[in-house]
């Protein structure tokens, strides 16, 4: 009776506790990778999208706009950037 009270009762509730607390250290290690993940994939999407803009925009400066109305050169600007989407 000693024996359970003092050795095997205290060692059945940390356990559980360890077994808690291992449980929600996984859940925030789950949560951080995904969290993680996400942000990498927003920033990813986010700067392509600004690099192809860029890049796009570069392309049609050095082409020029010579001798076209500027309704037009706006819209030939803009243009490869609704192909890309």
């Amino acid at each position: 009776m000693l024996i359970d009270y003092f050795i095997l009762k205290p060692n059945r509730k940390v356990a559980h506790l360890t077994q808690k607390m291992n449980t929600i250290q996984s859940l925030k290690q789950q949560h951080h990778q995904a969290l993680n993940y996400r942000l990498k994939r927003f920033a990813v999407t986010k700067v392509g999208i600004a690099s192809a803009f860029t890049a796009g925009a570069g392309y049609q400066a050095l082409n020029g706009n010579s001798g076209k109305s500027n309704k037009l050169s706006q819209l030939n600007l803009f243009s490869w950037l609704l192909r890309l989407l």
